[in-house]
């Protein structure tokens, strides 16, 4: 095995490395019934200093939802990364593993990746586990709120929520007049006296959620001092009902000045499943406070009664907020801050009046959405994403910011990527679904629309037409924010609302569960497309077919299936300048030479893709870096990489530059800010002949210290003309000027919504830029290719055309063999492993490792190269 290197250049930045790539930390906190009254969520009158002071550094999801706004389904949901539908809890009495007894949740995946995970107060709804919270799920005993240490003077609240003397003594006296065994007081108080609100001079550690913070803290003195990597877990309880906190925390608001719901009534056209009746909010009776309702049935509360509601939630934010300062101020003590991922997410929203509605329970925007706050260490980046995200999605981005694998079934997406600032969104709508009745309602809501569709209970699961929509609705959050108009029906919204039902019914329609069969040359299985290369004669000097793996999915399944189909491979990101040398004095090459390990031990032939590129550190996109900062990384990095790359018997060609062309013909440049795409490097500047000095830098650096390697002039993009007449003319200056270039590669990222690869004019162009690298004595490389199914339907003609495009593109290349040497590597292997860009069904196999039509396509390409093409 190879030594890993590190340099230091100085002792502070040795420290800093060491931080940076030490296993991370994660403290998963849950707050109970939060909404976005946050002050960095735009809310200004939410007093949050600490959730404010971390979101400087996080990034906050504005656009985050439930999928189903009820504790226990929404918790169930997000700690397994599956859909209701899947988990099949709907409810507050179902158990989880009562419906999957082997589901794998994030604390136990933790745990089985190495893990110490502990967890206090409130993370699943009790009524959905079992006693000890999901025993499974973690390593030390769960701790439970009514289980922990609260004030020495004070003691717990009474019935878990109240310190107010009045309160208490009234409680005392109807449980005493009532004669009311222990066990039965909380039941029988919901008809007769419980507050909806409360405050005390009690201190913090008097409460539930300020008993919950000091065992937080304890905890992590106790799992900072052990050697593995830790999950704590820690739920707060608050703002849910009843609205009980300590008074200083009533005492930051002015009741005169609390905001009340702006649209207390029905909006017009909405059909009655979309509202719910009084149901939670009038289990807390009080005295002279009156839950009347309209001739809807929907809660009517007097102007004053609402203020106090509403000032005891925002009473109960700040008060959640401040203990969640505790933590913060914890891990900054104990130096965790530079290795812990830090994620705040409230389960789901809640309504405060507005339609009249008060708490969850409904597919509303008010229900649906929530805060998601993730503090990455290793970047922390301020940002906000305004694209649609989903609790689902909290699971593959905890695993991918771990770098370890999730599980094969979650639903959710990674949003690391969006993190990173390498993509605007992960997906086009996040859905919700609620049941009424006997119904339920999907609510599907995208950057700028809610289309929610009502079907009977019966049809889950199951394909379903026009017919068996019972209630639809369409919300315009552009020129309607309060949801007051149902535009369905409204001819200017027609394409909206035919665009929308149409992809939510494709859905909701039961995925193809397996792939279908193809009417193929038959071949045995038992082959991979390593040994159909071989029987069919190709030259191996000629012709290279293979697939890109992440470093993480070394020594697993998935580089297994490698090994059985391909030797020839790309490593996915860990020869890039922002794994290796992303700022001065920090070095990593140990993915890169587990990567290298690898190829020696399985004699497999690599392309290292550690371009001059776009895909650059935040360090180097920082506005105020200077051109000699730039230039000296630059240097640095690339003439380490060209050295090393050249002892290496495993490596065949070198990816020099990328992206350095935009679809239009123009120099890919810089941008404001570390998040967007853009190429720093060419701030370095340009040459007499306005070509970048980046550009003829690296190709400089290439031909002196990579003398043993093919190197490879890359560009992402599709058929455009303008961007390719660029390429070759920048090709052609550079061989003029004595540099070595011997290959042109091509980053095939293919979509469905453009069909380029069953396109027969932009299938002919890719032919002629073939002939064109050939003609002039460069290898011709599919440096990565895949295809996007956007509409994430995964049906069957989707998968189909998958397949065709795979197909093409390898028998255009295939075509043209002859002439020069070709090569094809797919960007990865199956669907939605972890990692960035492994979402949309875009690989050969699925996420359960299964071929799928693409795969067959291309064993019968490579079999049939001459077939014709399939077009549209």
């Amino acid at each position: 095995m190879r030594n890993v290197f590190y340099i230091f250049l100085f002792a502070f930045n040795c420290v800093v490395f060491g931080q940076n790539n030490k296993q991370l930390n994660v403290v998963f906190i849950a707050v109970d019934d939060l909404k976005p009254t946050i002050r960095s969520f735009g809310d200004a009158n939410a007093i949050t200093p600490n959730m404010d002071m971390l979101a400087r550094k996080s990034t906050l999801f504005l656009n985050a939802h439930t999928q189903q706004a009820i504790c226990s389904p929404s918790r169930i949901s997000l700690l397994t990364g599956l859909r209701p539908d899947k988990t099949q809890v709907y409810d507050l009495k179902t158990q989880m593993r009562d419906k999957l007894p082997d589901v794998i949740t994030i604390p136990q995946h933790f745990k089985l990746n190495g893990y110490t995970t502990a967890g206090v107060g409130k993370i699943f709804d009790p009524r959905g586990v079992d006693k000890q919270s999901d025993g499974v799920s973690w390593s030390l005993p769960y701790k439970r709120a009514h289980q922990l240490k609260y004030h020495k003077d004070w003691g717990p609240p009474m019935v878990g929520y109240y310190h107010n003397h009045q309160i208490k003594e009234k409680i005392k006296s109807i449980v005493k007049n009532k004669n009311i065994p222990p066990s039965k007081v909380g039941d029988f108080l919901k008809t007769i006296f419980r507050p909806p609100f409360s405050s005390s001079p009690a201190p913090d550690e008097a409460y539930p959620d300020g008993a919950i913070a000091a065992e937080a803290l304890r905890m992590i003195d106790d799992l900072s001092n052990k050697r593995k990597p830790f999950f704590l877990a820690v739920g707060f309880k608050r703002p849910h009902l009843p609205f009980s906190a300590p008074e200083k925390y009533w005492n930051l608001y002015g009741r005169d000045r609390i905001p009340l719901a702006a649209f207390q009534q029905r909006g017009s056209n909405i059909g009655r499943l979309a509202f719910k009746g009084p149901g939670e909010i009038s289990k807390y009776p009080m005295d002279d406070r009156f839950y009347t309702t309209d001739n809807n049935g929907q809660l009517n509360l007097d102007t004053e009664f609402q203020r106090e509601l509403v000032h005891g939630y925002y009473a109960c934010t700040s008060f959640i907020d401040f203990q969640i300062g505790k933590i913060i101020n914890k891990l900054k003590k104990e130096g965790l801050m530079n290795n812990t991922v830090i994620i705040i997410w409230g389960d789901h929203g809640f309504h405060l009046g507005d339609h009249r509605i008060w708490t969850k329970h409904s597919n509303f925007e008010q229900a649906t959405r929530s805060p998601l706050i993730i503090y990455n260490p290793r970047t922390r980046a301020a940002q906000k994403i305004i694209s649609p995200t989903e609790f689902v999605d909290i699971f593959p981005t905890l695993t991918d910011m771990a770098q370890i694998v999730p599980p094969s079934n979650v639903d959710g997406t990674s949003l690391l990527p969006m993190m990173m600032g390498q993509q605007q969104s992960v997906k086009e709508f996040a859905v919700s679904q609620y049941p009424r009745n006997n119904k339920m309602g999907y609510s599907f809501r995208t950057a700028a629309y809610r289309y929610t569709l009502w079907i009977d209970k019966s049809k889950i699961g199951q394909k379903i037409s026009g017919k068996d929509i019972v209630q639809e609705e369409l919300f315009d959050y552009n020129t309607d924010p309060l949801e007051t108009k149902n535009h369905i029906g409204i001819a200017s919204y027609n394409k909206v609302y035919n665009d929308l039902k149409s992809k939510a019914m494709t859905f909701l329609s039961p995925a193809v569960k397996s792939s279908p069969k193809l009417d193929l040359v038959p071949v045995s299985y038992d082959k991979g497309i390593k040994d159909i290369i071989s029987d069919k004669g190709y030259d191996p000097e000629q012709v290279y077919i293979g697939a890109t793996l992440n470093h993480r999915q070394l020594n697993t399944k998935v580089s297994d299936l490698f090994l059985e189909e391909f030797t020839y491979s790309t490593p996915e990101n860990c020869a890039k300048q922002g794994r290796i040398h992303p700022k001065p004095g920090v070095w990593d090459w140990k993915p890169l030479n587990e990567y290298l390990d690898f190829a020696d031990e399985n004699n497999i032939v690599l392309r290292i893709h550690g371009p001059i590129s776009p895909q650059a550190s935040h360090w180097a996109k920082t506005d105020s870096r200077t051109k000699e900062e730039l230039e000296k990384n630059m240097v640095e990095y690339f003439t380490a990489l060209c050295k090393r790359m050249n002892k290496e018997s495993s490596v065949m060609w070198m990816d020099v530059v990328n992206e350095t062309i935009t679809p239009e013909g123009f120099w890919f440049e810089e941008k404001p800010g570390v998040e967007q795409w853009e190429n720093p490097w060419e701030q370095i500047g340009r040459d007499k002949n306005d070509v970048p000095l980046y550009i003829t830098k690296a190709f400089q650096i290439a031909n002196k210290h990579a003398t043993n390697k093919s190197l490879v002039f890359n560009q992402h993009g599709g058929m455009e003309p303008k961007m390719w007449d660029k390429v070759k003319e920048t090709i052609l200056y550079l061989k003029k000027k004595g540099y070595r270039v011997d290959g042109l590669g091509w980053q095939a990222h293919l979509r469905s919504n453009k069909p380029l690869a069953l396109d027969k004019k932009q299938l002919v162009y890719l032919a002629n830029l073939i002939d064109w690298a050939h003609q002039h004595d460069l290898d011709f490389h599919v440096t990565e290719i895949d295809y996007q199914i956007m509409d994430s339907s995964n049906n069957l003609k989707a998968l189909q055309d998958q397949a065709a495009a795979y197909s093409n593109i390898l028998k255009v290349l295939l075509s043209k063999r002859k002439n020069g040497v070709v090569t094809f590597n797919t960007w990865g292997m199956i669907d939605k492993n972890t990692g960035r860009h492994h979402d949309k069904f875009r690989f050969i196999f699925d996420k359960n490792i299964n071929p799928k039509p693409a795969y067959f396509a291309l064993r019968e390409a490579i079999i049939k190269p001459d077939n014709k093409l399939i077009l549209k």
